[in-house]
């Protein structure tokens, strides 16, 4: 019997999204409806939501797909321990998806991107128990985590160039952004960071990697989520980007290449979910290159391929995981005969499985027609290698639906179990599959009012798309298409001959997983070099080094001012009080006593000596505040110093170093000391920039409700920065109890074990 309360969440994770679905609807006033409101408004932050036809389009997969994906999950994840945490991370998974694409912010939107990042490494290394999973979850938060970081600066350069950080305000811009300097740079960051995420060679690799989630897991992450972020954002920046010929020339033939690429080595796997996972590359690749054509019938293309890729993908992949549960295997020569024991999803194979293919009247074969006609307006070369594409992609359909499903059971087969009777597996492909016949045929008028044109104005603001039909008569995309599904059967003839072949045709070939690995393992070593050498225990050396790259820095920065005159120099005044004189006379009296005691102690105190002196510079210079800071720091320090060399007496002394050292230290010691000097010179004789104090005196008590500055500036305008350095301080003390408290317990096992013997 199900705990009462786990079921009171699964409804609540099942119901979630089918509520976000249909409030998106209700919410929805073409061509747009915003939602607005001021977050952070100093830094231009803004939890601004915008519906339009694009964020319609992404956020209804999302909510929609993820529905079923969760009353999938209901089933499939229930003999799974921790099935109550799976759903969370399913839930986050989609509202951080939901959040990337209706936000209308872009740091917002980076925030979003990486939440996606975190927790789709929590959904694909579900089975941590496994290696493989916990490998693969860390490739694809490592490759799509730092393709992130490179997208920001992209984002930032973007925003800097357009003075907002409002999508909807740069959108309006457009192409008048290109005569910046920044224009190139930003671009290829963003490139880089939707490539990373949308897996487009050569980070292709981490997305079949990603198999090792759950299979509601890769469901969703292929069909309606993670991988078509990169495409959205490509969407979304098309109106900044798409006059570029770099634009057009970078994901033309990256997502070209993607897409040929990864039809051959879905072609060349045994595994029915690799199949499907490189095959999702497949598609990302086409609406990359889509993208960067930008044509009226590109952009028609991407929009009706996305949501048939996301329904019969999404289908697919439950049905092979229906086959995993019943035989124990995706294996395509170990499966045979499962219609017997899978009616249902046999059917639901087979629809989605002839819209991957593009049959008519799928949606996929829509999609597929309006590809050739944007392909066929540059040429035969696009056409070609998308053909090819295709044609591997009806070969493997045929794959997933002839052998396991309508060959004879044979002994050598996997045993079968009928597990149908849970109706949760089969109801939600079997509505997919639906889908992929009903929008075409029935409500294609619908989907173009309500989608593809409000999407496409976001894409193209100047340009009219054209009516989408199913059937425009005979022409050449058709014939394309009729050749496309003769080579994919002959393709699906030859394969028991063809795939060894190719095996042993690019066995040679480095794997894109291989290369990763290697510069990880590259990383790592040299991680573990650049340890032994900094990281070798000796506090004295940590300090030298320290001071050494101190003084690399001063020095370079005075040598510049001094020699290249790149700051003038300030007169020399002497403006001295018998204060001055007595506080500086006696701060060298302690540093010499400092260096020339022959006892710790002594050393320690005259250490001590100079903090306090530096206490009276501050009291003489009016800073109340840190020289209290600094009496009670310099006096808990020699306190606690002294409290250690009490139970340090056999080695009180101060150890006597050699010559050369002694000469180095005191070498470094004269450089930071004239180094600093003059730069407080520089410094002091400079005329301060007042802008950042007066700020700080107007709004302490608007902004910080405080007439101490110090303090408001701690508290609030750093108050992320003042927690840090609390919460560091804290683990700090955490961890040194516990090393302590693991000591004490170490030496009461040790004590019991020898009073047992």
């Amino acid at each position: 019997m199900q705990n009462p309360i786990l079921k009171l969440w699964l409804a609540f994770c099942t119901l979630l999204p089918l509520g976000i679905f249909l409030l998106i609807g209700a919410s929805y006033k073409p061509p747009e409806s915003l939602f607005y409101w001021s977050w952070i408004p100093s830094l231009d932050i803004n939890f601004s939501l915008r519906l339009d036809g694009l964020s319609v389009l992404f956020a209804s997969l999302i909510s929609g797909v993820g529905f079923l994906i969760q009353l999938y999950a209901v089933a499939y994840m229930k003999p799974y321990k921790g099935r109550a945490a799976f759903h969370l991370y399913l839930t986050l998974f989609m509202l951080a998806m939901l959040g990337l694409v209706l936000v209308d912010n872009l740091l917002l939107l980076f925030v979003f991107w990486e939440l996606t990042t975190l927790t789709s490494y929590l959904l694909i290394g579900f089975n941590h128990e496994k290696e493989i999973s916990r490998k693969n979850a860390l490739q694809a938060m490592l490759v799509t985590g730092s393709g992130g970081l490179a997208m920001l600066a992209g984002l930032i350069m973007l925003g800097e160039m357009a003075g907002t950080y409002s999508i909807s305000a740069i959108i309006t811009q457009g192409a008048s952004l290109a005569q910046h300097s920044w224009f190139t740079p930003s671009l290829l960051l963003i490139l880089l960071g939707a490539f990373t995420k949308s897996a487009q060679f050569p980070f292709h690799f981490w997305l079949p990697g990603a198999m090792a989630a759950p299979t509601p897991v890769s469901a969703y992450l292929h069909s309606s989520t993670m991988v078509k972020a990169g495409i959205y954002l490509l969407a979304r920046m098309l109106p900044v980007y798409g006059d570029s010929a770099l634009w057009f020339t970078l994901l033309c033939s990256a997502g070209a290449f993607t897409a040929l690429w990864c039809a051959i080595q879905a072609y060349r796997q045994t595994d029915l979910k690799l199949m499907l996972a490189f095959s999702t590359n497949v598609i990302l690749g086409q609406l990359v290159m889509l993208i960067g054509i930008g044509s009226s019938y590109a952009v028609t293309a991407a929009l009706l391929l996305i949501a048939a890729h996301s329904f019969y993908k999404a289908g697919l992949f439950m049905v092979v995981g229906n086959i995993d549960k019943a035989t124990g295997t995706r294996e395509y020569h170990e499966l045979a005969g499962l219609r017997a024991v899978l009616t249902i999803s046999f059917i639901a194979a087979l629809v989605t499985a002839a819209s991957k293919a593009g049959l008519p009247p799928s949606f996929g074969f829509l999609s597929k027609e309006y590809l050739y006609k944007a392909g066929l307006e540059f040429g035969w070369l696009l056409s070609g290698s998308m053909l090819l594409a295709n044609a591997i992609m009806v070969a493997l359909g045929l794959l997933i639906i002839i052998k396991p499903f309508l060959s004879p059971h044979h002994e050598k087969a996997a045993p079968m179990k009928a597990i149908e009777h849970n109706q949760l597996l089969w109801i939600p492909p079997i509505v997919l599959a639906l889908l992929s016949v009903v929008v075409p045929v029935a409500l294609l008028n619908w989907y173009q009012g309500l989608v593809i044109d409000p999407a496409a104005a976001v894409m193209l603001p100047d340009t009219q798309v054209k009516t989408v039909k199913l059937w425009e008569g005979f022409n050449l995309p058709l014939l394309l298409s009729a050749l496309t599904l003769i080579l994919g059967i002959v393709l699906y003839v030859v394969y028991p001959r063809l795939k060894p072949r190719l095996d042993q045709l690019m066995s040679g070939l480095p794997s894109g997983s291989g290369v990763y690995q290697c510069i990880l393992n590259t990383v790592i070593k040299v991680a573990n070099w650049q340890t032994r050498v900094l990281q070798h225990g000796h506090l004295t050396q940590y300090s030298l080094q320290f001071f050494i790259v101190l003084l690399a820095f001063l020095g370079t920065a005075l040598w510049k001012i001094v020699l290249w005159q790149v700051h003038p120099l300030p007169s020399i005044e002497l403006d001295l009080y018998y204060y001055d004189v007595i506080l500086a006379a006696f701060l060298v009296i302690a540093a010499f006593v400092v260096v020339k005691a022959r006892t710790l102690l002594l050393a320690v105190a005259a250490l001590g000596t100079i903090g306090f002196l530096t206490t009276m510079v501050f009291l003489v210079y009016s800073a109340p505040d840190v020289a209290k800071t600094q009496l009670l720091v310099e006096t808990l320090m020699v306190v606690f110093i002294a409290i250690v060399l009490r139970h340090l007496s056999a080695v009180n002394s101060v150890p006597k170093h050699s010559t050369s050292r002694r000469l180095v230290h005191a070498c470094v010691a004269i450089g930071i000391g004239v180094s600093i000097s003059l730069a407080l010179w520089i410094i002091t004789a400079t005329p301060m920039n007042q802008e950042i104090s007066e700020f700080y005196a107007q709004t302490s008590v608007s902004g910080g409700k405080g007439r101490n500055i110090v303090n408001v500036i701690l508290v609030d305008f750093r108050a992320f920065d003042t927690l840090g350095e609390a919460v560091v301080v804290v683990i700090a003390g955490l961890a040194a109890v516990a090393v302590m408290a693991g000591k004490r317990i170490n030496k009461l096992v040790s004590e019991s074990t020898r009073e047992n013997r």
